[in-house]
């Protein structure tokens, strides 16, 4: 049980989208904290980008870094069907996963989740992505736990589409500038795992563990490990 309650993780994020922040490590911040105060075992954020294809963005874990890049390679699954529909999409139980996203829905149940709840990433009128909670154990949402992923996805938005109100043009800037810090995130992850000699998970957790000891960003611990690898 986390001592950190929904509130808190919510005014955080909303602190953090009146000063001038960086997505990549808010959205790293966000889908934790969805895990840790919601009835999951990991999260993802995937987005569409400008010619329609979907990307991911964020992701609590490699395992799950590499289940919606699947999803996003076949253009199927919980996320996509929410950014298509703008609706809440839902699966609990091995079978029913597997019955409607067929391939996708078996790469789900072999990772070892048994449910799957994604929730749109509304944009004046439209959904840019979507909320994808993964649960080990089968049962749904209670209404309230369902409220509160909505508003995660609500603030992962946010913190796309922030400060202010942006054409199609400026939120494609957005999206994009958010994909190339996740770049640096894979490639940093790369050299950790050359170097240090560790599974791509166990890289991902040196690089969130680095930001939370020193302060910085994700992005800005990630743009260190590339480039000093760099400049050896």
């Amino acid at each position: 049980m986390t001592a950190r309650t929904s509130a808190q993780a919510l005014a955080d994020v909303a602190s953090a989208l009146v000063e001038d922040h960086e997505i990549t490590g808010l959205l790293a911040r966000l889908v934790s904290d969805c895990a840790a105060l919601l009835p999951a075992d990991a999260a993802a954020v995937l987005v569409r980008t400008g010619d329609g294809a979907f990307e991911l963005l964020s992701a609590t874990s490699h395992r799950v870094d590499e289940l919606e890049l699947y999803h996003a390679q076949r253009d199927s699954g919980p996320c996509v069907d929410a950014a298509r529909t703008g609706e809440r999409s839902s699966a609990v139980g091995s079978d029913a996963i597997v019955s409607r996203w067929g391939d996708v829905g078996r790469e789900i149940v072999d990772a070892g989740f048994l449910s799957v709840h994604a929730f749109p990433m509304h944009w004046r009128g439209h959904a840019i992505g979507g909320l994808n909670l993964f649960s080990v154990t089968a049962a749904d949402l209670t209404e309230p736990s369902a409220v509160l992923a909505q508003s995660f996805a609500d603030f992962a938005t946010l913190a796309i589409v922030q400060p202010a109100a942006l054409g199609d043009e400026d939120l494609a800037e957005r999206v994009t500038e958010a994909l190339e810090g996740r770049v640096v995130v894979e490639q940093a992850k790369g050299v950790l795992a050359f170097q240090l000699g560790l599974e791509m998970a166990e890289a991902y957790d040196e690089l969130i563990a680095r930001a939370s000891s020193n302060g910085s960003t994700l992005a800005q611990v990630a743009q260190h490990v590339v480039r000093t690898a760099q400049e050896r």
